[in-house]
């Protein structure tokens, strides 16, 4: 609900606010266009219907006088998304970000383009606060764009992104926070979104959206991405360790060179502890491993108990069999 004492901050020379649509004039763009309506009773705003390029249809942007703020709302800014909505409001108004000192030096160094997408839902607990610090970097840094997406209604991009779980983050299609994750951890992936840097832990979320086929072409293109993709082995979740070995095998199966990794596979042998740990390693060496490598497994296990050196010999005979085969 729309209060006058809300806005008593706001001065709306400032802001322009467009109804964007594609020429359907459904249930959802009357909706927006019936928010825009109320909160023109409160606000002497300039508002405008246009057509913009946009993931889906409609859309309110939310900008400066100068259109240089980029925030799309694909959903009803109400109830809890009210206050992160009118604080976007304020801080345009006065031309200024309510981000922490340290948070808008880190922004400003960005200087290609990053694009948010943020997936909510009416009653999520985190969302209103993700929701906020996003609209704040795009109001400190124009490179920025956001789009807060109400996952109810855009079904389409909740298949396409395979969002599961509110807020769900997606920063230039590959850069996924989900959960408490993505208020801990936005500022910091949009600053790896805007260097283009994939790292462990930008590789680990992608495989926990279910990505693979999206890490495999990562890896393909670039060999620094493979070698923080085999760092995983040592993680401590079962589902990112699985999602590394079928990477690695369809990588593998798909003619690829990835022989080079192999050496470092033994170095994390001789590094992990577990013996589960281990057995996964040994059982990918096989899958992926030459002959050349076979003198190194059997020297890393020599000492190891005998469930250890059984899977060597299984992956050993592997590697023979697959060679004898080619």
């Amino acid at each position: 609900m729309i209060r006058q004492e809300d806005l008593k901050e706001i001065n709306s020379e400032n802001i322009k606010i467009f109804l964007i649509k594609n020429g359907v004039l459904n249930e959802k763009f009357l909706q927006l266009e019936e928010f825009l309506n109320n909160l023109k009773k409160h606000l002497s705003l300039r508002t405008e219907t246009k057509k913009e390029d946009l993931p889906a249809y409609p859309a309110l942007k939310l900008t400066d006088k100068e259109e240089k703020v980029q925030i799309y709302y694909l959903a009803i800014p109400e109830g809890r998304e009210w206050a992160p909505f009118l604080n976007a409001l304020k801080s345009i108004s006065q031309n200024k970000n309510f981000l922490n000192e340290n948070e808008a030096n880190r922004i400003k160094k960005i200087n290609k383009q990053v694009e948010i997408k943020i997936f909510i839902t009416p009653f999520c607990l985190f969302c209103p606060a993700v929701v906020d610090k996003a609209n704040q970097l795009s109001i400190a840094q124009n490179l920025i764009k956001t789009f807060v997406i109400d996952a109810t209604h855009y079904p389409d991009l909740v298949q396409k992104y395979k969002v599961t779980a509110s807020p769900t983050v997606i920063i230039n299609e590959d850069y996924i926070l989900a959960g408490e994750e993505a208020r801990e951890k936005l500022v910091e992936f949009v600053e790896k979104a805007g260097k283009s840097k994939y790292d462990k832990e930008v590789l680990k979320n992608l495989l926990k959206q279910a990505q693979a086929e999206r890490v495999i072409e990562l890896c393909e293109k670039d060999e620094e991405c493979l070698y923080s993709l085999v760092e995983l082995l040592k993680a401590p979740e079962l589902f990112t360790r699985i999602g590394v070995m079928h990477v690695l095998e369809e990588m593998a199966e798909k003619g690829q060179d990835i022989e080079k990794v192999l050496p470092h596979l033994i170095k994390i042998l001789y590094q992990v502890k577990e013996d589960r740990d281990k057995g996964d390693i040994i059982y990918l060496l096989g899958l992926i491993g030459n002959p050349e490598i076979i003198f190194e497994i059997e020297k890393a296990v020599k000492d190891e108990p005998p469930l250890i050196k059984e899977i060597a010999e299984e992956a050993i005979e592997r590697i023979k069999q697959r060679q004898q085969y080619h």
